[in-house]
């Protein structure tokens, strides 16, 4: 070992979140809510749950705040969403945020591009509101994507997206370096 290395300090541990647990998701009609994640997105319901007398403390909620929980999820375990009925008032506006509000303004999930028709008319038989039929646009830099919009029966935004294979976005990137050098 040299000297420098010797009086080189050691390097402190990083500290660092993992990946993300959970969303909670305030929600009107838990019925609802669970159907349209579970039977019209295809998540599984993982666990349901009370809030304990512990939540209107730890949240700064009033003292009787109470809910009712279910955890959705998709194929990993990544990224749960917790749908939240409580025993509240609604907000001032009554309203989910949008996209361009402070706060969360949208909701997207990865689809398999062999399966994101069939989800579209899954949604659209069911009743939901969906904004279009799935779209496909290039992005710079990235690839083809193919994606659609829909409400939840509260009204928050989610987006269904089918992105572009690792192996794609490489390709795609691989051909817009040589268009450039043209």
């Amino acid at each position: 070992m040299t000297t420098a290395e010797e009086n080189r300090a050691p390097a402190e541990p990083r500290i660092a979140v993992g990946s993300l647990n959970h969303v909670a998701l305030g929600v009107r009609d838990l019925d609802a809510s669970v159907r349209f994640y579970v039977e019209g997105l295809g998540m599984r319901q993982t666990l349901t749950k009370e809030t304990s007398d512990l939540t209107p403390s730890l949240m700064r909620l009033p003292a009787h705040a109470k809910a009712t929980t279910v955890f959705v999820q998709g194929a990993s375990r990544v990224g749960q969403i917790e749908l939240a009925q409580w025993n509240l008032p609604e907000n001032d506006e009554g309203r989910p945020k949008r996209p361009g509000d402070i706060g969360m303004g949208q909701l997207s999930f990865p689809v398999d591009p062999d399966h994101i028709g069939a989800l579209h008319d899954r949604l659209v038989a069911m009743g939901y509101e969906v904004y279009s039929e799935p779209t496909t646009s290039l992005i710079k830099n990235y690839g083809p994507v193919t994606l659609f919009l829909c409400e939840d029966p509260d009204g928050n935004q989610v987006e269904l997206i089918a992105l572009p294979s690792a192996e794609t976005v490489r390709e795609f990137r691989a051909q817009a370096g040589k268009d450039e050098t043209r």
